[in-house]
């Protein structure tokens, strides 16, 4: 498996268990993570809109996190953090966190 490959990976993988992290720990359970073909998934309860847009930049966050702190020692890890959440920001591409935390923006204050 290339470098690349491998990097790839382990930023998604990292990405993934910082939504499940805050996730925890702002007391929501985590019911089921997979990987469809759209990419990654993590099913879990639904808490408040503050907790909710918190969890879903989660993953982006550690993304720019890992990209800063990584940056002259492993450039690559950094490039591909970089790119990893500065994508998962963007929201208006479907199936991003970015997406997401829009539609609870949104959604906020609205009566069902």
């Amino acid at each position: 498996m290339s470098h690349y490959l491998l990097t790839c990976v382990l930023a998604i993988l990292l990405h993934e268990l910082a939504h499940v992290a805050l996730a925890y720990a702002c007391g929501l359970r985590v019911k089921r993570m997979g990987i469809s073909w759209i990419g990654p998934y993590l099913v879990r309860e639904q808490g408040t809109a503050v907790i909710n847009i918190c969890v879903t930049l989660a993953g982006p966050i550690a993304n720019l996190a890992l990209a800063v702190a990584f940056w002259r020692a492993a450039p690559l890890f950094a490039e591909v953090n970089l790119l990893l959440g500065a994508y998962n920001l963007l929201p208006f591409i479907p199936q991003t966190d970015g997406r997401r935390a829009w539609n609870v923006l949104r959604t906020a204050g609205r009566t069902p």
